[in-house]
């Protein structure tokens, strides 16, 4: 199984036009490789539908795309790297494994106020988090 890493910050890249339930891995290199082909497109494909609806004289938010072209462009957002192929390599499974950054966060507990401290990876999907509240209420 191969993934797709985002280099900015070492995490598994999820295609904007994959469905979430398909997840972050591939059956070869080469299907990655599409994956990320894939992205560009539908980043450049964002962009150019802001620019064609500006043209037409309306508001680029009024873009179907908006949302993606402000992912690709917006420095405010801080992931104007997503439409930058260099941004992005293919690994094994295996190998993104012995690398998968941990991230340690102390806080408050939303279910008994207690302060725990817990390191979860930085794949992990926030409803996991135990101080997010959508982790008691799942």
């Amino acid at each position: 199984m191969f993934v797709i890493v985002d280099k900015s910050n070492d995490s598994i890249h999820q295609e904007p036009t994959r469905p979430s339930w398909k997840g972050g891995n591939y059956k070869s290199e080469g299907a990655a490789k599409a994956g990320i082909t894939r992205t560009i497109k539908f980043y450049e494909k964002a962009v150019a539908d802001v620019e064609r609806v500006l043209a037409e004289g309306e508001k680029d938010y009024t873009s179907r795309m908006y949302n993606s072209y402000r992912d690709a462009t917006d420095p405010d957002l801080g992931r104007t790297h997503k439409a930058e192929r260099d941004n992005y390599r293919v690994m094994s499974l295996e190998e993104y494994r012995l690398i998968e950054p941990m991230i340690t966060k102390t806080g408050t507990s939303p279910y008994n106020g207690e302060t725990i401290t817990r390191t979860l990876s930085i794949n992990t999907p926030s409803y996991m988090d135990p101080l997010c509240e959508s982790h008691y209420t799942r």
